[in-house]
């Protein structure tokens, strides 16, 4: 499951801003790594019917906060394009989640 969201975070990422991709991509492989248990119980708990597709986006957006990420100032990331790339790695997870729980990932 996080293969298919970094390789979504990727795709995305290159589409985005092709030129830093090459650091970003790490970066958010490392977080969607650290928090791949918890996105697995989210996705299991939404398949068992106890999470609605909304509560898995807000889990999502919620674990992907700035503190997170602070660490992509030092690469040399200006504010709005930090916001841009929390806002693609949380869309790439709630993709791949959303997609599990309709049967739709590859």
């Amino acid at each position: 499951m996080v293969d298919l969201m970094i390789d979504a975070f990727r795709q995305q990422l290159e589409a985005w801003l092709p030129s830093l991709s090459d650091r970003l991509v790490p970066v958010g492989k490392n977080l969607l790594k650290r928090n791949a248990a918890q996105l697995q119980t989210w996705a299991s708990l939404a398949a068992a019917g106890q999470l609605t597709k909304d509560e898995v986006a807000w889990l999502v957006r919620s674990r992907m906060d700035l503190t997170r990420l602070t660490a992509l100032e030092s690469a040399g990331l200006a504010q709005v394009e930090i916001d841009q790339f929390r806002n693609m790695l949380t869309k790439a997870t709630i993709g791949v989640l959303i997609g599990r729980l309709t049967g739709q990932d590859g």
